[in-house]
């Protein structure tokens, strides 16, 4: 029985065209599929393991910053625990946990305000191979009240000029208030 092309489809063609389906779909994947889908699942593994390595590298050099950091802060603290002029004038070394042995200078200035100076402390450090922490420089600018200072011969000179513009501001502001 010849059927044209123009005729439905009989019963038995359809349930035949299922029965393909349905087989068709319970073979399982093609090699093709099984390929991308493992090329896919490889691409995503790599980056996965690059992205937790960076967040390692990172995490480990946050950590080697932040010890450096305190270092450095503990070695400001000391330095400018000391009250004397002469051992902050001439600097010198302190040795440090993970940073070893860091070297300091200072530049003092007088201030516009009496007996505050200005202290400009140099830190030059060589770094931590264990740490990865490259030798540097970090540069910290106090000021600091210290009036036994003024005795030191080279701030007394300039002490005694600014106490004297300070008493001639004070004039004059007496002369404006009294007319």
């Amino acid at each position: 029985m010849e059927r044209s092309s123009n005729n439905p489809p009989t019963e038995c063609s359809r349930f035949a065209s299922r029965q393909s389906a349905k087989l068709r779909g319970s073979m399982g994947y093609l090699l093709i599929e099984l390929l991308l889908a493992l090329a896919l699942f490889g691409m995503a593994a790599v980056y996965l393991v690059d992205g937790a390595f960076v967040a390692a590298r990172f995490s480990r050099h946050m950590k080697d910053t932040r010890e450096m950091e305190q270092d450095l802060l503990w070695a400001r603290s000391k330095i400018f625990g000391k009250h004397d002029y002469e051992e902050i004038s001439d600097g010198g070394e302190i040795e440090t946990l993970t940073l070893g042995e860091i070297r300091w200078d200072t530049q003092v200035e007088l201030s516009s305000i009496v007996d505050v100076y200005k202290v400009t402390l140099n830190l030059e450090y060589d770094g931590s191979d264990e740490l990865e922490i490259e030798s540097g420089e970090k540069e910290s600018i106090m000021y600091v009240l210290r009036p036994t200072w003024s005795k030191h011969g080279d701030l007394q000179s300039d002490r005694a000029r600014l106490l004297e513009d300070k008493r001639e501001k004070i004039r004059e502001i007496v002369e404006d208030r009294r007319r």
